[in-house]
């Protein structure tokens, strides 16, 4: 074999480890790619960060895995419900990059026992009064809901629904913000 040969090969297998360290995280396994959706029963989640720029605030939600199993998340969070102190308010959520947050794009999140996966949901603060705080979402998960707290400040066109934008899952317990 040349040592042009051996370069070339030992640069593709270094290239795959990479990513798939990257894609899987540092607590995933190689059985890991297979894992079962989580479970909506076997998900906590709770707001670990926020911030604002430009009249978007956002919030970082962090989700633990509390089963004993390794399960995964895909893509973007459905976020099925948002509610203020006075009920659930109209929303329409749109994936992609928030204001001061970027989207890190979907991908598949596998979570070991105790594992951590994050992302973020913004809105709007530009439009005309009245300014509510969400206190609570939630999202969907094998085929349930989960509830986070939180505190988001947003406005609304007049006579629409609330405009919030989602990031897509990342493995982790997202960036540091507050």
């Amino acid at each position: 074999m040349t040592s042009r040969r051996a370069w070339r090969i030992g640069t593709a297998v270094a290239l795959g480890a990479l990513s798939a360290a990257l894609l899987w995280g540092p607590s995933a396994q190689a059985g890991d790619m297979r894992s079962n959706s989580c479970a909506a029963s076997h998900l906590s989640a709770k707001q670990t960060g926020s911030g604002a720029g430009m009249s978007q605030p956002f919030s970082v939600i962090t989700i633990t895995n509390t089963g004993s199993s390794t399960c995964s998340l895909n893509g973007y969070p459905t976020i099925t419900g948002a509610w203020t102190k006075s009920g659930k308010k109209a929303i329409h959520v749109t994936p992609g990059n928030l204001g001061n947050m970027s989207d890190p794009g979907p991908s598949h999140v596998a979570l070991a026992p105790g594992g951590k996966a994050w992302f973020a949901i913004g809105a709007a603060t530009a439009y005309d009064p009245p300014l509510v705080t969400f206190r609570r979402i939630a999202f969907s998960a094998g085929g349930g809901s989960v509830p986070a707290k939180l505190s988001l400040p947003a406005t609304a066109p007049t006579g629409k629904a609330f405009p919030l934008g989602v990031t897509a899952y990342a493995w982790g317990s997202g960036p540091q913000t507050t």
